[in-house]
């Protein structure tokens, strides 16, 4: 699984700000939210529904649709968010905005050397409905979700940085687009291993994966149980069936972690690396997902 754009902690009044380049971009909505949720929490309900409107959703329309929605499930959720407003402004008070944007830099000019690519899309920062600490949306669209409870620290932000940058080359260098569970499986596992591979040992096994500890030894010894699901599902086109591998809501069995294709494609891409050899992960990046299953021995 998944802050940066806090230069204006001190400045609520200060706009939006975004670090740009040709083919990558950082939206800080964060702060304008933080700014509009104070200035407007006491006033009548009509009116502070219309600022949200037009002032929070309007103009970021195509990243709010993607991740909530149409306007009024934004502007209820925005209304309904003011109860926790202090908490808010302590979380606000709390990340070092400056230097998340420096630690953020360090890692996307890290995954770069490291893979020899750029990522490529949009970061989104935001307080929403905490549905994933980072997550993605189509079109190369990623966000921190800065309401969620992972997001703590700039440590705990910064943990899945390398994860979520895969994820932006992968997409964008990778032409093999396959639609199956397979696929999916593929994607998230590849981002778990570079996610280690990145932090080398800063890090568990369990921690790359998002799963409690008691969770990675659970799926360990139902390995065979989960490589049953795997292979009667692996090729299946069906969303909910291909959300059952992603979704950290749904459990195969009771103590087992949810988003178990994680832990699958993990498996699958460490199994071609010990196969191929300590520099076979890049083949992830340019072969198709059925050839890297199929060629690791998993």
């Amino acid at each position: 699984m998944k802050h940066f754009l806090f230069f204006s902690l001190l400045l609520a009044s200060a706009p939006v700000r975004a670090q740009q380049s040709e083919d990558f971009r950082i939206i800080d909505i964060a702060q304008k939210e933080i700014r509009l949720f104070n200035a407007y929490k006491d006033k009548d309900s009509a009116e502070r529904s219309r600022v949200f409107a037009d002032s929070l959703y309007q103009p970021y329309k195509a990243f709010w649709a993607g991740y909530m929605g149409e306007e009024e499930n934004f502007v209820r959720w925005a209304n309904k968010a003011l109860t926790n407003l202090y908490g808010f402004n302590q979380k606000n008070g709390r990340i070092n905005g400056g230097q998340l944007l420096r630690q953020f830099d360090v890692v996307k000019k890290g995954m770069e050397a490291l893979t020899g690519y750029r990522p490529k899309g949009e970061w989104y920062v935001v307080y929403g409905p905490a549905w994933a600490n980072l997550g993605g949306l189509s079109g190369g669209t990623m966000f921190i979700d800065l309401s969620h409870h992972s997001n703590s620290s700039n440590d705990a932000i910064m943990m899945m940085f390398p994860h979520e940058i895969t994820h932006q080359i992968y997409a964008n260098v990778n032409t093999h687009h396959d639609t199956t569970a397979l696929g999916s499986i593929i994607g998230e596992g590849f981002a778990v291993y570079m996610n280690q591979l990145y932090w080398k040992k800063s890090f568990t096994l369990a921690e790359h994966l998002g799963y409690p500890e008691a969770g990675l030894r659970a799926v360990e010894e139902q390995d065979a149980a989960i490589r049953q699901f795997f292979e009667d599902n692996k090729y299946s086109a069906d969303k909910t069936t291909i959300d059952k591998f992603r979704n950290r809501s749904f459990h195969l069995q009771p103590g087992l972690p949810g988003a178990i294709g994680y832990y699958i494609g993990y498996k699958i891409i460490d199994a071609y690396v010990r196969k191929h050899g300590a520099e076979s992960w890049k083949d992830v990046f340019t072969k198709s997902p059925e050839e890297i299953y199929t060629t690791s021995g998993y």
